[in-house]
């Protein structure tokens, strides 16, 4: 007998072996047994879960010779004549290959005759979206009031391409991707079946690979039966898909987590000389980060695994910061995008990876001022010194070095917290100093800052300083007039180190200043 694939070796005949869509298989089993199966069904979803299959089986369900029924026997000659596509009354159309007016009209008329053998005449279009504008307006009519033999079943992977029109005559089901739990169960009985001896990890590998596609999923098993026969390896399985050896990705987290960026660099050229494709090692350490987030949090149940692995990652992510991951994933992705358009990935990865290892490790701004502030009490600080700066451990988030905060930082940061308008305005303030009891702005007469002194805005900044000094105090803002705007240059110009020696060897004085050629 010829050889049959997978796909079609296993694909489900009666409504309990659908997997993964169990609401959308009961409602259409209750509509059989209460009598109310509607005259125009849309099947919509991701390629492979299943609607093409379902409507088949509906099909079945209804023309089986013990029905209707919601377990059609698959013995009688409708039954075996629907599986095998060779039913009269049953016709399965691919609207990409018929999208003419011509071919819906042809439906039309075939539509009028009733069924030859059977209860009802069905029509299964598949790909439906694909029909042609003036296709859809054909079939409107007979859609919205068909002739009670006949039953519309329309499957498609877009159904935002459909138009309004032909949505609201028909009953609705999205089908959604399959859990990977349910495609791993389903997988394992297929290998049991087919006496094949793989382990868990390796069709987990097989189960990311299908992206919630039990279709691809049953097609990447047959190509990987036909490369490693009826015993197949972990590793056979991750050369077939091009995955990326858990222990390069485990090594890279690592020296990042030390900073190494010679590890780093040597990690790229192992990928290299394996052959490894650099896209994927990207894509699948972003998942890594992905999952290290997620064991931060503590949701160990969100991520795929046996026990030991997700001890093992919960160890790795302790060595990281939620921010630190946030932030790694965010260039990871950047590195992802620019990698495809890039003509040499592997130096624009090198210099990527070397980056996310300069990169200080951050702590958040709100942790650093509790522990500046203690238990309860004020920021803790030995003395009013308005110009001297915080040394705080790290940089805020998206800086590349570790960097220090002053006290007008930390007073900015907290506004923009409480209030954006009130933070413009701050914006424009020449100074902002802390005393022991009371913290000053200072701000230019007649500028927009002026408007710091409305009630509203006031408020926020006396909310913001109380609660930075941990008792109430007000705001002082302090008004500065503004020079000249010639004065006010010049003034600036003497303070730079080179013109101020240049008029101490001419002893002169600045008359005038111009803007530079081309400013």
């Amino acid at each position: 007998m010829r050889y049959q694939v997978i796909a079609r070796k296993f694909r489900p005949q009666v409504f309990e072996d659908v997997v993964g869509q169990k609401p959308i298989v009961q409602t259409l089993q209750n509509a059989i047994q209460m009598g109310r199966v509607g005259h125009a069904y849309l099947f919509s979803g991701p390629r492979g879960v299943g609607k093409t299959t379902t409507a088949r089986i509906l099909a079945k369900g209804l023309n089986c010779v013990e029905g209707p029924t919601i377990t059609p026997c698959n013995r009688c000659p409708s039954c075996e004549e629907i599986t095998l596509g060779k039913s009269i009354d049953v016709f399965e159309i691919d609207a990409a290959s018929n999208t003419g007016v011509d071919n819906i009209r042809e439906l039309r008329e075939s539509a009028k005759y009733a069924a030859a053998r059977s209860r009802y005449k069905i029509f299964i279009v598949d790909e439906v979206h694909m029909l042609s504008t003036s296709a859809f307006n054909a079939l409107l009519k007979i859609l919205e009031e068909p002739p009670p033999h006949v039953i519309f079943i329309m499957a498609t992977t877009e159904r935002h391409k459909l138009p309004a029109t032909i949505l609201s005559r028909c009953q609705q089901f999205t089908f959604r991707t399959i859990p990977a739990a349910e495609i791993h169960e389903h997988l394992r009985q297929i290998a049991d079946r087919e006496g094949i001896k793989i382990d868990d990890r390796a069709l987990s590998y097989v189960v990311k690979a299908a992206e919630g596609s039990m279709r691809d999923a049953q097609s990447v098993l047959d190509q990987i039966i036909s490369f490693s026969g009826q015993e197949i390896a972990d590793e056979d399985v991750r050369d077939v898909l091009g995955f990326i050896p858990s222990e390069i990705l485990d090594r890279t987290l690592d020296a990042l987590a030390a900073r190494d960026s010679r590890t780093l660099l040597e990690i790229v050229g192992v990928i290299v000389d394996q052959g490894l494709n650099l896209q994927q090692f990207v894509r699948e350490f972003i998942g890594k980060v992905r999952d290290l987030l997620i064991s931060r949090l503590g949701l160990q149940e969100k991520i795929s695994g046996n026990p030991d692995e997700k001890r093992e990652l919960a160890a790795r992510a302790g060595k990281f910061s939620e921010q630190d991951l946030i932030r790694f994933f965010d260039m990871l992705l950047r590195i992802e995008n620019e990698l495809r358009w890039t003509s040499q990935p592997r130096f624009h990865l090198e210099v990527g990876l070397v980056k996310l290892a300069k990169v200080g490790h951050v702590r958040d701004i709100e942790e650093v001022l509790r522990e500046m502030r203690g238990s309860d009490g004020p920021l803790k600080r030995p003395a009013p010194a308005p110009e001297k700066e915080e040394r705080l451990p790290a940089a805020p988030v998206g800086a590349d070095l570790p960097g220090t905060f002053t006290f007008a930082d930390i007073f900015t940061r907290r506004v923009e917290d409480r209030s954006a308008t009130t933070a413009v305005h701050l914006q424009k303030a020449e100074r902002i100093e802390r005393g022991e009891n009371h913290v000053e702005v200072v701000i230019a007469s007649g500028t927009p800052s002026t408007m710091l002194q409305s009630n509203e805005h006031k408020a926020v900044l006396d909310a913001v300083a109380s609660e930075l000094i941990g008792k109430p105090v007000s705001v002082s803002l302090i008004m500065k007039e503004q020079q000249p705007k010639g004065e006010l240059a010049r003034g600036n110009a003497k303070d730079e180190p080179l013109v101020k020696r240049f008029l101490e060897v001419f002893r002169g004085d600045i008359a005038q200043i111009k803007p530079a050629k081309g400013e």
